[in-house]
């Protein structure tokens, strides 16, 4: 299984989560990290993503969290 990461960072809803739906659609199979800058973004993209998946997040410095979909 290979590992993608998505880097969201310098994007704001609702692109970043539409760029996160096409990201997801594309790598099923793999697994999948994302990168979203700022509480506002990531608290919505987390909120639409644990409806389907299971998230395992960090914190990394500068606002920055990483999601992993299990």
């Amino acid at each position: 299984m290979k590992k993608k990461v998505l880097d969201i960072t310098n994007e704001e809803c609702p692109m970043g989560f539409l760029k996160t739906k096409e990201f997801i659609k594309e790598n099923k199979e793999d697994k999948i990290i994302i990168l979203v800058k700022g509480k506002k973004d990531f608290s919505m993209l987390q909120n639409s993503l644990k409806k389907n998946f299971e998230l395992t997040v960090t914190e990394k410095k500068d606002n920055i969290f990483e999601i992993h979909l299990n």
